[in-house]
């Protein structure tokens, strides 16, 4: 009767979406239009540069996310549907509106086993469903922004999903990482407070969720990319300088990554002020730690 119904439908969507996929895997998503060099709006020129790791299937850009997170995405109708906004404004108030966890998956649904038929279709549904917050990851990766546009993520004053999304735009996608502490420095003492599954569990600041960034590679079920040795060397000991009062360092203008962030001596003050609780923040992770894998 009706199973069988379904079963076959299911079997004929997932068919014609692998076919979609092969064909553009992309879901009909594209970069941005960018301004003429002496007009207003975003500029090619001023494009965060991502790296160039294609995925072993379809051999298009892979954004370092993770090959059956990344399937799960683009076998989804919302990544498809996102091909109708255009802009960077279209997305960020979509994200706005429907984005309350940043986990890879959706929360609880990651690591079940399931039977059934979907299950042979390349780990689909064992692997999870994948979250919103990584569809609309992919749209922004697809859509190739310009370092404004990304420093408007980070700074967002409506939401902190979206600022969080801009962080790991730059933790998963960023072609060097040598730039990852001029573009997080800023934001270190930065107390603005979210749910990372979307649960008061995951409580944690803006802050206390950049420095995880730089120096956990475990993400709630999934892996960053790894840092190289010696840059992740110097964040750990420009983290602990930071926690200790030694440096009060601008961030640097290389390479331009947090560049342009308008530090200013009130940022310094409110450094200042944050120290204390930076420690006892730090005190926090690292009982986290203790008491479970982050």
């Amino acid at each position: 009767g009706n199973r069988t119904l379904s079963m076959t439908h299911n079997k004929y969507f997932f068919s014609g979406r692998l076919e979609a996929v092969r064909q553009d895997p992309a879901g009909g998503n594209r970069t941005q239009e960018y301004a003429e060099p002496n007009e207003e709006g975003p500029h090619e020129a001023d494009v965060v540069p991502l790296v160039k790791i294609a995925d072993p299937v379809h051999g298009a850009p892979a954004f370092n996310i993770n090959p059956m997170l990344l399937e799960g995405i683009r076998m989804g109708d919302r990544f498809w549907e996102l091909a109708k906004l255009t802009t960077f404004g279209e997305v960020v108030d979509a994200i706005f509106y429907e984005v309350k966890y940043v986990t890879p998956w959706v929360p609880g649904t990651h690591g079940k086993r399931s039977s059934g038929m979907q299950s042979a279709v390349r780990g689909v549904s064992n692997a999870g469903t994948p979250g919103i917050a990584y569809t609309m990851l992919l749209k922004l990766f697809l859509l190739r922004l310009t370092r404004d546009q990304v420093r408007s993520l980070l700074r967002h004053p409506d939401s902190p999903y979206i600022r969080a999304i801009g962080f790991l735009y730059l933790r998963l996608g960023l072609y060097d990482f040598k730039e990852l502490w001029a573009w997080f420095q800023p934001y270190l003492g930065d107390d603005d407070q979210f749910f990372i599954d979307g649960t008061p569990a995951t409580a944690t600041t803006i802050g206390e969720f950049v420095r995880r960034l730089m120096t956990d590679q475990d993400f709630f079920g999934d892996r960053l990319p790894r840092l190289p040795v010696l840059v992740s060397r110097q964040i750990e000991d420009k983290l602990q300088k930071a926690a200790s009062g030694v440096t009060d360092e601008p961030p640097t203008e290389a390479g331009g990554g947090g560049g342009g962030s308008g530090w200013g001596p009130e940022d310094a003050e409110r450094l200042k002020r944050k120290r204390a609780e930076l420690a006892e923040a730090e005190g926090k992770v690292r009982s986290l730690r203790k008491l479970r894998p982050l």
